[in-house]
């Protein structure tokens, strides 16, 4: 099917825009000031001006109660909307009219609840692609992690992509290693998405620190972790590598920890 239309979305065009995935627990946004940070932290860094985080919050909240559903994943998607009819190319539009798009998708808490007993992990042979401007932000260039998730075996969960020598991310989700007595995540600051969980972590958990690393932390390493807004904090029990696999333990503290993080705060 041809759509020939004079005016497309720069987020459709160029990829210009962002979005943030949300979990929703019995008709309430889960952890929405991280959301919101991470909102307008995106907006600073993209050069979006002029946005209502007080406007965006009513939107979804009137988006979440016409669902049939209690429980979900939304997603907010912002673009920069389209350049006008006299106006093409990749210039930022002096006057730009940013559109918001939601989408929903039912939530099976019962996959979610099975997730916490642990899930293996692959290695991606797709790079993350490197570039500091847009470092943390979850943009709409997601092509990498498409690529990645191509390889994802059935027995998975995720995928681990690294930025060449060192580790950066799952395709899908922040990563973190027990090491000598600490949690260390991959630095983000020149690849990967900050994600609200992560930021959660480093804000909250003294025990957890920023680190770079590559392959070897495997082997060193007592437990693993993942996490995404959606699924939370959820161990790690196998990294499968092409001649040997990797297994970990619980770590032990874990349910608290998930406990803690998964409580649906009102702060909004």
């Amino acid at each position: 099917m041809i759509e020939n239309k004079k005016q497309l979305d720069r987020g459709l065009l160029y990829g210009d825009g962002f979005f943030t995935t949300i979990r929703v627990a019995d008709n309430k946004i889960h952890r929405w000031p991280l959301h919101l940070e991470r909102i307008c932290f995106s907006a600073q860094r993209l050069k979006f001006i002029e946005l209502d985080g007080n406007k965006i919050l009513q939107e979804l909240s009137d988006f979440i109660a016409q669902q049939p559903e209690a429980d979900g994943a939304l997603r907010l998607t912002i673009t920069r909307g389209a350049n006008g009819v006299k106006k093409r190319g990749y210039s930022i539009p002096s006057k730009p009219k940013y559109k918001r798009y939601l989408s929903w998708a039912p939530i099976n808490s019962s996959n979610l609840e099975k997730l916490k007993e642990g899930v293996s992990l692959s290695i991606s042979e797709t790079p993350i692609s490197q570039n500091k401007v847009l470092a943390g932000i979850k943009h709409l260039n997601r092509l990498d992690q498409v690529l990645a998730s191509e390889e994802i075996t059935e027995s998975c969960f995720d995928s681990i992509m690294f930025n060449g020598k060192f580790l950066i991310s799952g395709t899908k989700s922040n990563i973190y290693f027990y090491l000598n007595n600490r949690w260390l995540t991959p630095k983000l600051n020149k690849a990967g998405v900050n994600g609200t969980v992560r930021r959660w972590l480093l804000e909250t958990q003294t025990n957890v620190h920023e680190s770079k690393f590559g392959l070897e932390i495997l082997s060193r390493a007592q437990y693993c972790l993942v996490s995404n807004a959606i699924v939370g904090i959820i161990p790690v029990t196998q990294v499968q590598l092409a001649n040997k696999n990797v297994n970990f333990e619980v770590a032990p503290g874990l349910i608290k920890l998930q406990e803690e993080y998964n409580k649906v705060i009102v702060t909004y």
